[in-house]
Protein backbone atom coordinates (compact mmCIF):
# COMPACT_ATOMS: atom_id res chain seq x y z
CA UNK A 1 0.00 0.00 0.00
CA UNK A 2 1.59 3.05 -1.06
CA UNK A 3 2.33 6.19 1.35
CA UNK A 4 -0.72 8.38 -0.06
CA UNK A 5 -3.15 5.95 0.74
CA UNK A 6 -1.91 5.28 4.10
CA UNK A 7 -1.90 8.89 4.65
CA UNK A 8 -5.26 9.78 3.10
CA UNK A 9 -6.46 6.86 5.97
CA UNK A 10 -5.05 8.58 8.60
CA UNK A 11 -6.14 12.00 7.10
CA UNK A 12 -9.43 11.21 6.52
CA UNK A 13 -9.68 9.29 10.22
CA UNK A 14 -8.59 12.88 11.56
CA UNK A 15 -10.84 14.70 10.10
CA UNK A 16 -13.33 12.57 10.85
CA UNK A 17 -12.77 13.02 14.46
CA UNK A 18 -11.94 16.41 14.56
CA UNK A 19 -15.76 17.40 13.15
CA UNK A 20 -17.03 14.59 15.79
CA UNK A 21 -15.51 16.26 18.22
CA UNK A 22 -17.28 19.40 17.80
CA UNK A 23 -20.29 17.83 18.08
CA UNK A 24 -18.82 16.68 22.00
CA UNK A 25 -18.46 18.15 25.30
CA UNK A 26 -15.62 20.39 26.14
CA UNK A 27 -14.49 17.48 28.37
CA UNK A 28 -13.01 15.58 25.27
CA UNK A 29 -10.38 18.41 24.62
CA UNK A 30 -9.68 18.39 28.05
CA UNK A 31 -6.06 19.81 28.99
CA UNK A 32 -3.84 16.20 30.05
CA UNK A 33 -2.87 16.88 34.08
CA UNK A 34 -0.05 14.85 34.65
CA UNK A 35 0.80 15.84 38.75
CA UNK A 36 4.53 14.54 38.35
CA UNK A 37 4.94 17.43 35.70
CA UNK A 38 7.99 15.97 34.46
CA UNK A 39 9.36 13.55 31.54
CA UNK A 40 11.12 10.32 31.04
CA UNK A 41 14.28 11.59 32.73
CA UNK A 42 12.66 13.09 35.75
CA UNK A 43 13.24 16.89 34.86
CA UNK A 44 10.02 18.90 35.51
CA UNK A 45 8.49 20.50 32.25
CA UNK A 46 6.64 23.26 31.76
CA UNK A 47 4.03 21.41 29.47
CA UNK A 48 3.26 17.92 29.83
CA UNK A 49 2.27 17.24 26.82
CA UNK A 50 3.91 18.64 23.93
CA UNK A 51 6.20 18.81 20.15
CA UNK A 52 8.60 20.58 19.32
CA UNK A 53 11.42 21.24 16.34
CA UNK A 54 13.24 23.51 14.40
CA UNK A 55 11.61 23.95 10.94
CA UNK A 56 14.59 25.52 8.44
CA UNK A 57 15.59 27.24 11.96
CA UNK A 58 12.64 28.80 12.87
CA UNK A 59 11.14 27.45 16.21
CA UNK A 60 7.81 25.58 16.53
CA UNK A 61 6.36 24.49 19.48
CA UNK A 62 2.47 23.37 20.18
CA UNK A 63 2.09 21.84 23.77
CA UNK A 64 -1.51 20.74 24.87
CA UNK A 65 -3.87 22.71 26.11
CA UNK A 66 -2.08 26.22 25.25
CA UNK A 67 -3.20 28.33 22.17
CA UNK A 68 -6.56 26.27 21.59
CA UNK A 69 -3.66 23.20 21.03
CA UNK A 70 -5.26 19.66 21.65
CA UNK A 71 -3.22 16.69 21.33
CA UNK A 72 -4.92 13.89 19.87
CA UNK A 73 -4.29 9.88 18.89
CA UNK A 74 -5.17 7.98 16.06
CA UNK A 75 -4.78 4.16 15.73
CA UNK A 76 -5.42 2.51 12.25
CA UNK A 77 -4.84 -0.51 10.05
CA UNK A 78 -3.42 0.26 7.11
CA UNK A 79 -4.08 -3.43 4.96
CA UNK A 80 -1.48 -5.75 4.31
CA UNK A 81 2.28 -5.52 4.20
CA UNK A 82 2.67 -5.81 1.00
CA UNK A 83 1.76 -8.80 -0.87
CA UNK A 84 2.27 -10.80 2.67
CA UNK A 85 -0.80 -11.30 3.49
CA UNK A 86 -0.54 -12.99 6.81
CA UNK A 87 0.17 -9.52 8.13
CA UNK A 88 -1.45 -6.12 8.02
CA UNK A 89 0.19 -2.24 8.80
CA UNK A 90 -0.69 -1.16 12.16
CA UNK A 91 -0.30 2.73 12.61
CA UNK A 92 -0.52 4.50 15.31
CA UNK A 93 -0.20 8.28 15.36
CA UNK A 94 0.29 11.07 18.23
CA UNK A 95 -1.23 14.69 16.78
CA UNK A 96 -1.11 18.39 17.77
CA UNK A 97 -3.89 20.46 16.48
CA UNK A 98 -6.09 22.60 16.64
CA UNK A 99 -9.68 21.11 16.21
CA UNK A 100 -11.06 21.73 13.17
CA UNK A 101 -8.52 23.07 11.64
CA UNK A 102 -5.71 21.21 9.10
CA UNK A 103 -3.01 24.16 9.15
CA UNK A 104 -0.34 24.39 11.42
CA UNK A 105 0.14 21.17 12.78
CA UNK A 106 2.25 17.84 13.63
CA UNK A 107 1.75 14.22 13.19
CA UNK A 108 4.29 11.52 14.78
CA UNK A 109 3.12 8.44 13.49
CA UNK A 110 4.76 4.75 14.25
CA UNK A 111 3.84 2.16 11.67
CA UNK A 112 4.77 -2.02 11.64
CA UNK A 113 3.63 -4.91 10.12
CA UNK A 114 1.74 -7.18 12.72
CA UNK A 115 0.70 -10.43 12.30
CA UNK A 116 -3.02 -11.42 11.71
CA UNK A 117 -2.97 -13.75 14.26
CA UNK A 118 -2.16 -11.62 16.96
CA UNK A 119 -4.16 -12.45 20.01
CA UNK A 120 -5.04 -8.96 21.05
CA UNK A 121 -4.25 -5.08 21.09
CA UNK A 122 -1.77 -5.45 23.07
CA UNK A 123 -0.01 -7.99 20.98
CA UNK A 124 -0.47 -5.61 18.61
CA UNK A 125 1.11 -2.59 20.35
CA UNK A 126 3.72 -4.22 21.47
CA UNK A 127 4.98 -5.64 18.59
CA UNK A 128 4.91 -1.59 16.83
CA UNK A 129 5.83 0.63 19.57
CA UNK A 130 9.59 -0.30 20.68
CA UNK A 131 11.97 1.67 22.45
CA UNK A 132 14.70 2.47 20.37
CA UNK A 133 15.63 4.29 16.58
CA UNK A 134 13.21 3.79 13.51
CA UNK A 135 13.94 4.10 9.97
CA UNK A 136 11.56 6.63 8.17
CA UNK A 137 8.60 5.42 5.99
CA UNK A 138 8.20 3.48 3.52
CA UNK A 139 11.72 1.93 4.94
CA UNK A 140 11.21 -0.58 7.01
CA UNK A 141 13.54 -1.77 9.61
CA UNK A 142 12.27 -4.73 11.72
CA UNK A 143 9.10 -4.43 10.47
CA UNK A 144 8.34 -0.72 11.89
CA UNK A 145 8.99 2.22 11.12
CA UNK A 146 8.49 6.25 11.77
CA UNK A 147 6.61 9.07 9.48
CA UNK A 148 6.69 12.64 10.60
CA UNK A 149 4.03 15.09 9.10
CA UNK A 150 3.71 18.94 8.66
CA UNK A 151 0.94 21.20 7.50
CA UNK A 152 2.26 24.41 7.40
CA UNK A 153 0.21 27.78 7.58
CA UNK A 154 -0.75 27.89 3.96
CA UNK A 155 -2.14 24.16 4.35
CA UNK A 156 0.72 22.66 2.48
CA UNK A 157 1.86 19.10 3.37
CA UNK A 158 5.24 18.27 4.35
CA UNK A 159 6.00 14.82 5.05
CA UNK A 160 9.64 12.64 5.82
CA UNK A 161 8.08 9.80 3.55
CA UNK A 162 7.79 12.28 0.70
CA UNK A 163 11.45 11.76 -0.05
CA UNK A 164 14.11 9.83 1.09
CA UNK A 165 15.66 10.55 4.70
CA UNK A 166 18.43 8.08 4.03
CA UNK A 167 21.22 10.45 4.93
CA UNK A 168 23.10 9.98 8.44
CA UNK A 169 21.34 13.22 10.11
CA UNK A 170 18.08 11.65 9.65
CA UNK A 171 17.01 9.79 12.40
CA UNK A 172 13.48 8.94 14.68
CA UNK A 173 14.53 7.50 18.43
CA UNK A 174 11.36 6.10 20.84
CA UNK A 175 12.80 7.14 24.33
CA UNK A 176 10.00 5.57 26.31
CA UNK A 177 6.41 4.09 26.70
CA UNK A 178 4.22 4.59 29.60
CA UNK A 179 0.75 3.16 30.61
CA UNK A 180 -1.51 6.62 30.64
CA UNK A 181 -3.46 6.52 33.97
CA UNK A 182 -4.07 9.79 33.67
CA UNK A 183 -7.07 9.77 31.27
CA UNK A 184 -8.85 7.81 29.12
CA UNK A 185 -7.59 9.52 26.16
CA UNK A 186 -5.21 6.73 25.47
CA UNK A 187 -3.59 3.72 26.38
CA UNK A 188 -0.20 4.65 26.38
CA UNK A 189 2.46 8.19 26.95
CA UNK A 190 5.20 7.69 24.08
CA UNK A 191 8.35 10.04 24.16
CA UNK A 192 11.08 10.43 21.44
CA UNK A 193 13.37 12.36 19.25
CA UNK A 194 13.70 13.33 15.57
CA UNK A 195 15.13 15.06 13.06
CA UNK A 196 15.24 14.84 9.17
CA UNK A 197 13.92 16.32 5.80
CA UNK A 198 10.33 16.97 5.24
CA UNK A 199 9.39 17.18 1.56
CA UNK A 200 6.32 18.47 -0.18
CA UNK A 201 4.49 17.26 -3.33
CA UNK A 202 6.78 19.14 -5.50
CA UNK A 203 10.13 17.92 -4.52
CA UNK A 204 10.52 21.11 -2.12
CA UNK A 205 12.21 20.24 1.39
CA UNK A 206 12.49 21.78 4.54
CA UNK A 207 15.24 20.56 7.56
CA UNK A 208 14.00 19.64 10.75
CA UNK A 209 16.00 19.36 13.33
CA UNK A 210 15.75 19.28 17.29
CA UNK A 211 12.73 17.46 17.58
CA UNK A 212 10.90 15.66 20.64
CA UNK A 213 7.55 14.63 21.43
CA UNK A 214 5.62 13.34 24.53
CA UNK A 215 2.36 12.83 23.55
CA UNK A 216 -0.73 10.31 23.61
CA UNK A 217 -0.79 7.17 21.40
CA UNK A 218 -2.70 3.89 20.74
CA UNK A 219 -6.63 4.45 21.28
CA UNK A 220 -8.38 2.58 24.37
Amino acid sequence: MTFKIIFRSVLVGLITSLFISSCESDEALAIYDNPNQSDTTGNNVQVDLFVSAEVDNIPVHYANGINKYTNWTISEEEGFCGVDTSRFLQSHSTAFIIPSKLEESIYVNILGCVKNDSASALNKIDSVLVVGPYSYYPKLTHNRSAMINYIDMDSVLWSTSFGGNTSSFARFDLSAIIDNNDDNFSAKIAFGKFEGYLYNGQGDSLKIKNGQFKGRIVQN
